[in-house]
């Protein structure tokens, strides 16, 4: 048992063996706060570091301002630097719009990929994936781009198929086919997550995005002509009247269509981008490869490759089967002679639908380019762009979008009224004694309310079973899966720590079949193991593999059904 007191709000807090085992290898001290004290430090240390970030952000972004204008000013001696007043198409030009992402932006609208993560919440498993899987510096900066860098050797290495094939059981004499096929799934699981997952928040994020101002400032510019619309919402149809027909949602449009499905939008990296990311040398280091374990291991990387390769296709963006969908639209531009871009970053990953428009272009020389321009990095991606299709510097006109300003009607923030709640987790068979959780922190009171016994842990429990009026089983579900216990000695409640499993397996795994007491001690019963745990001190007391264990007679009184209530879904 390993307890202490927080320095801070002198609560008592639980140290897990794990932990404490963890802590002792890397020859580290026990922790002097409880993990509701360590939380409150860390939000005090990321608010004074977003602070300090924010400082920094306002100190380059007029850095980068400066920049800017330098650059444009020099650039004015080569290319044509035009006000935006000046771009409107005239009777004699048959435009082509460009839009992009920062068309909404531009309108007021929170449409960048920094607006959809911050959807996602600090907690949310789909941004912990993310963050995890996708190896980017900013993730959120290009993030089509980042959808290329998916670490596929965190997911497929012969010591994480080795631990999934342990965990699961795969390697027991009595596993069965699905118990292999399982683990190796259960490894790809990230990939499936980011391909799956991400499109359907990613859709519902896109549908729910609002115009918030009533300004135009484009009025004078978008006329008559073509769209090649990258942006999946219709605000330039609902703002600027440009009929339907003249628009090609390429990416796929939000719109929902009376008695017909909504369409796919289509959100991805370049074809092959994610190819070097197979490419990683096999880490062994650790593995017992006796028997038929590295054959198994072999076996589940491939299945787990397999399922990884097909997530990540799902995240590619297949420019031309999306390009010959639309044919009709590309063979109508073929007499175009200005193209405008408004508010695309003209990354390569679209770069295909460009050459397309030049190469079903009559003349493509003769085409003029208005390239919008919010920043560096946008100067930085039109050089590039036109060095790439060669387009002539008397071809080339720039106009600023960093200086296009809209109202938009201030709101008040939402504040975080929700105040944690007591969550009722289990009763004795007499109603004398309760046990609540409210967050992190147990407590055991009687039937006046008072509390008998209270403890911190690291993460909320989700159930407790009483055994009897002076024994209770806490569980907790998930990663950090445990069962402990308290008992009533002397008249007063104690906690005497967790019944541990034996290594790569805790109590509660899909094979447990059997829970008793009896006579001060319980009994788990697997499919072809028993454990005893003695209840006066919590320790494992007999742990023998029995063949066809749940089928032997025992004796006590049966806590099986209660346990499982708690798992709902049946025991994992």
């Amino acid at each position: 048992m390993l307890e202490a007191i927080c320095k801070r709000c002198h609560r008592v807090f639980v140290i897990r063996p794990l932990e404490y085992e963890s802590l002792k290898e890397r020859k580290r001290s026990l922790p002097r706060y409880c993990p509701i004290c360590q939380r409150a430090y860390k939000k005090e240390k990321e608010a004074a570091k977003k602070q300090r970030e924010d400082l920094e952000r306002q100190k380059r972004k007029a850095a980068d301002a400066k920049v800017y204008q330098e650059r444009l000013t020099d650039l004015a001696k080569e290319v044509d630097i035009v006000p935006l007043e000046n771009i409107a198409p005239g009777p004699e030009d048959r435009p082509l719009y460009i839009i992009g992402n920062g068309f909404d932006l531009m309108h007021g609208v929170h449409s960048s990929y920094y607006d959809f993560g911050n959807t996602l919440g600090k907690h949310s498993n789909l941004r912990s994936t993310l963050e995890t899987y996708l190896m980017a510096d900013d993730l959120w900066a290009d993030f089509e781009g980042a959808l290329a860098k998916l670490n596929v050797e965190m997911m497929s290495q012969p010591f994480i198929l080795d631990n999934f094939l342990d965990t699961m059981g795969a390697y027991e004499d009595d596993a069965s086919a699905a118990d292999f096929f399982v683990a190796a799934e259960m490894a790809a699981e990230p990939a499936r997550v980011i391909a799956v997952d991400l499109m359907e928040r990613f859709a519902k994020w896109i549908r729910s995005l609002e115009v918030p101002t009533k300004d135009l400032p484009l009025a004078g510019i978008i006329g008559t002509g073509k769209v090649l619309n990258f942006n999946y919402t219709e605000f330039i149809e609902n703002l600027y009247g440009v009929p339907e027909k003249d628009i090609c949602y390429i990416h796929g449009c939000r719109r929902k269509r009376k008695g017909k499905p909504l369409e796919r939008l289509i959100l991805g990296h370049l074809p092959n981008a994610g190819d070097v990311q197979f490419d990683f040398k096999d880490d062994w280091s650790g593995v017992n490869t006796s028997g038929n374990r590295a054959q198994m291991i072999y076996d589940a990387q491939e299945i787990t490759l397999r399922e990884i390769a097909e997530a990540d296709n799902d995240l590619t963006k297949h420019c031309d089967i999306i390009i010959d969908e639309h044919k009709d639209f590309f063979e109508s531009l073929s007499d175009i002679n200005k193209v405008i871009t408004i508010g695309h970053s003209l990354y390569p990953v679209d770069w295909d639908y460009f050459a397309e428009v030049i190469r079903q272009n009559s003349d493509w020389n003769g085409i003029n380019w208005y390239f919008g321009c919010f920043g560096n990095g946008d100067l930085n991606r039109i050089r590039s762009f036109a060095g790439n299709f060669s387009i002539q510097k008397q071809k080339i006109h720039i106009f600023r979008t960093d200086t296009i300003r809209v109202n938009v009607p201030v709101k008040e923030p939402i504040r975080n009224t929700k105040i944690e709640q007591d969550k009722f987790l289990g009763s004795s068979e007499s109603g004398h004694w309760n046990v609540y959780n409210c967050g992190s922190v147990v407590e055991l009171r009687d039937a006046s309310g008072d509390a008998m016994l209270e403890r911190v842990f690291r993460s909320p429990m989700n159930g407790a079973v009483f055994a009897d009026e002076n024994t209770c089983f806490l569980v907790m579900r998930g990663v950090d899966a445990g069962v402990f216990l308290l008992r009533r000695l002397g008249g007063a409640w104690k906690y005497l720590g967790e019944l541990i499993g034996i290594p790569n397996q805790g109590l509660i795994t899909k094979r447990l079949r059997k829970i008793l007491m009896h006579e001060e001690k319980a009994w788990f019963i697997y499919n072809s193991r028993v454990r005893v745990y003695d209840l006066t001190n919590g320790a494992m007391i007999f742990n023998k593999s029995v063949q066809q264990a749940p089928s032997k007679e025992y004796q006590g009184k049966d806590l099986t059904g209660e346990f499982r209530k708690i798992y709902k879904m049946g025991f994992y």
